[in-house]
């Protein structure tokens, strides 16, 4: 059959063979059961395409599945929609089980049949497996069944094009030694992000029901409110749907396999402990080695059900569970005739059920020493603020800043906000009183809420014992201090050292970027403006941020914000929470770590001659806006920005994924050698780019998503 290390992909039937996008089904043209072509037949006969088994025949006789003796799955599925026939038009000649060679008659199929009831012919051969490290050429045109081949599968490494090509660098052994898979960790981030993207409008939510509350629309306002409380509360769930969903290679049947993951593994981890007593604030368990533990720092409730407190933890696991379970098994076959019903889809549930029962025994058996950890860390950054006021969140702040350029930070800003690792906290008043919050974001809106809600009823004792014993935002308010002071004085700085006769071609450039910044929180188009054309810069810079974050041991900081559009909606809630003092002190700091910023930037350009946006030629094309914008208007056009951006990348047959966060392009590609250098990027609108194994990340501020569209669209 092979010829080289290729397989060979015969003709089943007699007519034209196209490409796989032209089938008009989703499920095909989206290339979810796999690649591979389809063929328009012009005669009804069906034969087998390899030398190989009949794994499966579906009950309704319109589609065979074929194991190959080279070891790959092909699917021949005749027409669209011909299961809705039962088998009408049908005649097998072959039983299941069976072994078939090139050009044995499988099948035969009434074509006329299927043209009067208006059911669609064509024909889809696909790979449904088999297919790891290598490489479909389709062959398109007109095809004569058993004689012909409408595919060459070759290995990845040796399918390249024409000989008269250039060989392919010897990269990929430098790629396998990597310790750190940055393409992954990239689209680890990019779902984390997914849900991380739903809290601002949690907070908004939380912050204006809380002012209507003030104003007396009390129903009004507490409704208002539980918008918020519904998202924070249930981010465990939220990040299994958002996982399972991104990771499966369908959204919807990924998802639906991780709630299912979720649902079981929480509650199994809470039964196999016996009769949890949630309620008893001194209820004791013992771990399966025999070690006593305290019910309330351990279990929570999740769906109305004691549960090991894993926090967001357990949705990211359920979330893969779901995800590799569908992707493994959405197309099986394997299944006797008697439980056909369960083959495919049907059959992923099954397996979301057993992956599930391992993980939760796995899980019991490991998660209360992790939690023991995770509450000794939680317990640590809750007590920093006595025992390391300053350098805990002076750490912290520089170590985000220095993994940004990979965009690695959220490895670590996720954790911190969104997890125990950032903090516990139970709400103590209000619809939510009694539930457990964790980390720094959600834990800052439960905090001020219960400020707000003792003054209201009096409780001064408990109001001050609350201001003075918890100390929440400690690990955010050195980034609000960042967007709304630091990093503008570096801007400023940069700006100043613009050539003097650009400085008003640039002005307005400088005056958005910044605007931007400070009005949205989002920190990247001014830090890509320098990260790469002033590094020492960015480094001192990253350490002026570290600062900026330990100012919240030094002084009253307890303030917390995406960005100033949020802080000015929060502000009333801040005051009314007895932290006008506390805003003060930002202002102040603001205004301080601006002027620092300004005059460091400002000495070592001109100290060091770095070549920022504006001077020592680095300039921007006039026209690069101009033309980028006018190709975003017209994606279809051959000269539009994304179709330029897909050149970059080293055109459409190079792309595997794209995908962008809130400021980047963020793409998989098959060769890095292809793409462009970061000057080309520069003059088509990008502020910097981020290349590593075969992770590319272009940054081009908040319209990242939209090109993400546009490019998607086009391929």
């Amino acid at each position: 059959m092979g010829k080289n290390n290729s397989i060979t992909v015969f003709a089943p039937m007699t007519g034209t063979v196209v490409s796989l996008d032209k089938v008009p089904d989703p499920v095909f043209s989206g290339k979810v059961l796999g690649d591979g072509v389809a063929i328009e037949p012009t005669e009804g006969k069906i034969y087998a395409p390899v030398d190989g088994v009949v794994e499966t025949i579906a009950p309704t006789k319109h589609a065979f599945g074929f194991k190959s003796d080279d070891g790959v799955d092909v699917l021949v599925h005749c027409g669209l929609e011909t299961v809705s026939l039962e088998g009408e038009p049908f005649t097998v000649h072959v039983e299941q089980g069976a072994r078939v060679k090139v050009g044995d008659l499988i099948a035969e199929v009434d074509l006329e049949l299927l043209k009067k009831k208006e059911i669609q012919t064509v024909t889809p051969i696909v790979m449904c497996g088999g297919m790891d490290g290598k490489k479909i050429l389709p062959k398109l045109g007109k095809v004569q069944a058993k004689k012909d081949q409408v595919m060459l599968i070759n290995e990845e490494v040796t399918a390249s094009a024409p000989a008269a090509s250039a060989p392919a660098p010897a990269a990929p052994a430098e790629e396998k030694s990597s310790l750190v898979n940055f393409d992954l960790l990239q689209q680890l981030g990019k779902v984390l992000l997914t849900v991380v993207a739903v809290m601002p409008a949690a907070g908004l939510a939380i912050s204006i029901g809380k002012l209507l509350g003030m104003l007396d629309l009390t129903v009004i306002g507490g409704s208002v409110e539980q918008i918020g409380w519904a998202i924070i509360c249930n981010l465990n769930l939220l990040f299994a749907a958002a996982i399972g969903g991104s990771w499966a290679k369908e959204r919807a049947g990924g998802a639906f396999a991780a709630v299912i993951a979720f649902m079981l593994i929480t509650r199994l981890t809470g039964s196999f402990f016996g009769n949890i007593d949630l309620g008893n604030a001194e209820a004791h368990a013992t771990t399966w080695f025999g070690q006593d533990m305290l019910v309330k720092d351990y279990f929570t409730s999740v769906l109305g059900a004691p549960s090991l407190n894993m926090g967001v933890f357990v949705g990211i696991i359920s979330g893969f569970v779901g995800a590799i379970a569908f992707n493994k098994y959405y197309n099986y076959r394997g299944l006797p005739d008697v439980l056909a019903f369960f083959n495919g889809k049907r059959w992923v549930p099954m397996v979301v059920i057993a992956y599930s029962v391992a993980v939760a025994i796995v899980m019991a058996a490991i998660w209360p020493p992790i939690q023991s950890a995770i509450n000794s860390f939680g317990i640590w950054v809750a007590g920093s603020a006595d025992t390391s006021p300053v350098l805990a969140p002076f750490i912290y702040g520089t170590m985000e800043r220095l993994l940004l350029p990979f965009g690695l930070h959220h490895m670590i800003t996720i954790p911190m906000n969104y997890t125990a690792f950032g903090g516990t906290y139970v709400v103590q008043t209000g619809a939510a009183a009694g539930s457990e919050i964790f980390g720094q974001d959600p834990l800052w809106l439960a905090w001020v809420s219960d400020l707000i809600n003792h003054i209201q009823a009096g409780n001064m004792d408990a109001y001050n014992k609350l201001l003075t014993e918890v100390t929440p935002a400690r690990f955010k308010v050195g980034q609000m201090i960042g967007s709304s002071g630091l990093l503008l004085g570096v801007a400023y700085g940069m700006y100043l050292r613009v050539d003097a006769d650009k400085r008003a071609q640039y002005k307005s450039m400088f005056v958005s970027t910044a605007l931007a910044v400070f009005l949205t929180g989002v920190t990247e188009p001014i830090e890509f403006m320098f990260m790469f054309c002033a590094a020492p810069l960015y480094f001192v810079y990253a350490i002026l941020q570290g600062c900026a974050f330990g100012m919240a041991g030094i002084i009253n900081l307890r303030l917390h914000s995406f960005g100033n559009i949020e802080f000015v909606t929060r502000m009333p809630m801040d005051i009314k929470a007895g932290l006008t003092g506390d805003i003060v002190n930002f202002v102040i700091c603001c205004l301080a770590f601006f002027a620092i910023g300004a005059a460091i930037s400002y000495f070592m350009i001109g100290t060091f001659k770095y070549a920022t946006p504006g001077r020592l030629g680095n300039y921007t094309d006039d026209n690069a806006d101009e033309s980028a914008s006018a190709g975003s208007a017209k994606k279809g056009d051959a000269n539009s920005q994304p179709e330029r951006i897909i050149a970059l990348l080293g055109g459409r047959e190079n792309i595997v994924m794209v995908d962008a966060c809130m400021t980047r392009l963020r793409v998989t590609v098959k060769d890095v050698s292809k793409v462009a250098e970061q000057a080309d990027w520069k003059k088509e609108g990008a502020m910097g780019l981020v290349v590593k194994d075969k992770g590319v990340q272009a940054i081009y501020g908040p319209k990242a998503d939209v090109l993400k569209s546009d490019i998607n669209d086009i391929l």
